[in-house]
């Protein structure tokens, strides 16, 4: 049987659109999660972008801790009677200005709505650490998992949407052990910017092609962004496992959500595409309503492919 595209296209609140109306009209929001220059103004509209009222809280339930997986260093989250399976989880910031605060609380999400525990990697960032540093400590943490013969799936939000593609892939390439699951919310994968949703969304997101651009500056400097590993969606996506992309369909990002899916499904590997009508780039990270019902499938999702693998290697 051929694989496809299970997609499904989510209608949003009347108030997920208003704010979304009113998070584009606001110039202070816009100027902190825009912020363009040197790279502490960067990072320092980051943090302060984690403190803004309407990003999504850390769930009661959970413990972090820190930790470290193949030399990198992290945070482990759980919530109660967690089982063995590890969700390994890539927080976004276009390689350059993420953190383990910006993703906490999709993280922690995870790890309540899975029943996993999960390993949240702070993975190095550029420009201190270019391509493919990000890359090279993603696999380190899978393939450590894999050394140890545990069970696992990669998550990843934005750039870390990206990382868990070129992740699988190098696994692949390498012989490695791989993850039962792939999941990718609003998914960077193609750095050349090329999709033709920069176009038609422009005005409809709040990142731009121009932010993207700045961003992958820093952290390509003069490799070629066409690489698949900085760039999966030009990669091999044969002898992948299952793959969950959550996307808003006013991402600038969209089109190449879909390509990636569409290049997936080609190579025989079966994708479950969740759309969310009018949501702007890495809207799970705020208190949309629609955050927590993508959340929701994400863990959904994720909870029924380890019960899956659990039932195939029993």
């Amino acid at each position: 049987m051929s694989a496809k595209i299970i997609r499904t296209d989510i209608p949003v609140t009347d108030g997920d659109i208003e704010v979304v109306r009113k998070m584009l009209e606001d110039v202070k929001f816009a100027q902190s999660y825009r912020a363009s220059g040197d790279i502490a103004a960067l990072r320092a509209a980051t943090a302060k972008m984690v403190q803004n009222p309407f990003f999504r809280p850390v769930p009661a339930g959970v413990s972090v801790e820190p930790g470290a997986l193949g030399g990198v260093q992290g945070e482990w989250i759980s919530g109660p009677d967690a089982s063995d399976d590890v969700l390994v989880f890539f927080h976004g910031g276009g390689y350059i200005r993420g953190s383990l605060d910006l993703g906490r609380a999709n993280a922690a999400e995870i790890a309540l709505g899975s029943g996993c525990r999960v390993f949240a990697t702070a993975y190095r960032q550029a420009p201190e650490n270019p391509f493919p540093a990000a890359v090279e400590d993603a696999v380190a943490v899978a393939s450590a998992l894999g050394a140890e013969g545990r069970r696992f799936a990669l998550v990843g939000e934005s750039a870390g949407g990206g990382l868990v593609l070129s992740t699988a892939m190098t696994l692949r390439d390498q012989g490695r052990s791989m993850p039962f699951a792939i999941s990718c919310i609003s998914p960077f994968v193609d750095l050349t910017l090329s999709g033709d949703s920069w176009d038609f969304n422009a005005g409809k997101d709040i990142a731009t092609r121009e932010m993207g651009n700045d961003m992958i500056a820093l952290y390509m400097g003069d490799a070629d962004r066409a690489d698949w590993r900085a760039s999966p969606v030009f990669g091999r996506f044969d002898d992948l496992p299952p793959i969950h992309v959550i996307v808003g369909a006013s991402e600038g990002l969209f089109s190449e959500a879909l390509s990636a899916s569409e290049r997936a499904v080609g190579a025989g590997c079966p994708v479950t595409l969740d759309v969310f009508a009018e949501m702007p780039h890495g809207f799970t990270k705020y208190r949309f309503d629609a955050a927590g019902q993508a959340m929701a499938r994400v863990t959904r999702w994720l909870a029924t492919r380890a019960k899956e693998g659990e039932e195939t290697s029993a």
